[in-house]
């Protein structure tokens, strides 16, 4: 189709021949370039992968539902929230609704990434938003594509390695928590360890710390109204009421209950509510303008309420006047935070709080 054509160029021979792009090579070096940034994603994707993938299995599912909703949720938080929900009463828009406020985060990181991402187009720019977790988000955000490397592939790289970690974890979790021969018990209270870390990062870094107390007190509240199953919803709104009237002095300051349809329309409502947080600035604002003020003002401040709600949630079945009175909780959640403020290493943190727990459950009150 083309005809060789040779000219003489400083004394050596230049083809006019069209090159031949190999897109294989060019993603094999984008891996090999973004895998050294992707290390400590991977020792903590596993971690947390094969303990989520553990706890689905001890919670009755088979080992193929983590795997599934690594793949279409790709949110670790909300995926460790799922289980709970998948042995509750059917309530998909229950899901859907909390999802959108944890998730909430993913729409701020869309809005920092609209000119990094602007150069990207086609179906490498869809994979890039879909699967925008906190860690691919960080690394995307600060770091730059060593030179050679073309950034889009850069970023997609390292967006395909962080899912492929988690994924893989979930996978592993759920196969081998089939043959596990330890006591399990206790090890849900990863849920809880999670949350009361990822809630300690939020309040560190806020000098106002209002909307935590506002966290706490709605969803005290809103627990002693309307019951355990039923406080999630008006806590929502609750909070976002009270952000809402409070923004300018704060600105200024065991057992499956579902069918496998149920089950999977759960799970299709939290992946549909994740995909939603992290497209929708792409699809509402532009690089080109400013983020309005409220919305800005929700992203500082509805993180830390949201995580008081999901630590008061995960200890919503606990009797403080009866049985325990609470002191296995208290004692696994004090741990964890005593472990956080010393290291500030989440895996530790979270599995040093978790295995206290555990132990207390197993032998103390055995």
């Amino acid at each position: 189709m083309f005809a060789r054509k040779q000219l003489p160029f400083h004394g050596e021979t230049l083809s006019l021949r069209p090159r031949t792009f190999h897109p294989e090579a060019m993603t094999a070096k984008a891996i090999k370039a973004a895998f050294p940034h992707t290390v400590p994603i991977l020792a903590g994707f596993l971690f947390l992968g094969l303990t989520y993938g553990i706890l689905m299995n001890v919670s009755g599912f088979p080992w193929y539902y983590p795997t599934i909703m690594a793949l279409t949720i790709f949110a670790g938080s909300v995926e460790f929230l799922t289980v709970s929900w998948l042995l509750s009463p059917f309530n998909p828009l229950q899901a859907f609704l909390l999802t959108l406020m944890v998730n909430a985060r993913h729409i701020f990181y869309g809005i920092s990434m609209l000119d990094r991402y602007k150069e990207v187009k086609g179906l490498k720019r869809l994979y890039l938003i879909f699967g925008m977790c906190d860690e691919s988000f960080s690394i995307n955000y600060t770091t730059d594509a060593p030179e050679g490397i073309d950034k889009g592939d850069f970023m997609t790289a390292v967006t395909i390695l962080n899912r492929f970690y988690w994924v893989a974890g979930s996978t592993l979790g759920g196969i081998f928590g089939s043959v596990l021969t330890f006591n399990t018990r206790g090890l849900e209270f990863v849920l809880t360890s999670m949350f009361v870390v990822i809630f300690l990062e939020q309040w560190l870094k806020q000098r106002n710390r209002s909307s935590a107390w506002i966290g706490f007190l709605v969803s005290a509240a809103c627990l002693v109204l309307f019951g355990a199953d039923k406080f999630i919803i008006p806590t929502m709104i609750g909070i976002l009421g009270v952000l809402t009237l409070l923004r300018e002095p704060i600105s200024r300051s065991g057992r499956l209950m579902m069918t496998v349809t149920q089950q999977f329309l759960t799970i299709a409502a939290v992946a549909l509510a994740t995909i939603l947080t992290r497209f929708l600035p792409f699809l509402v604002f532009r690089s080109d303008r400013p983020t309005p003020k409220y919305i800005q003002y929700l992203g500082k401040h509805l993180p830390l309420s949201v995580f008081a709600l999901l630590i008061v949630y995960c200890l919503r079945n606990v009797e403080f006047t009866g049985g325990t009175f609470g002191v296995p909780e208290l004692i696994g959640i004090a741990v964890t935070i005593a472990l956080h403020l010393w290291k500030r290493q989440m895996i530790l943190s979270i599995a040093g709080g978790t295995l206290i727990y555990m132990i207390i459950v197993q032998v103390v009150f055995a």
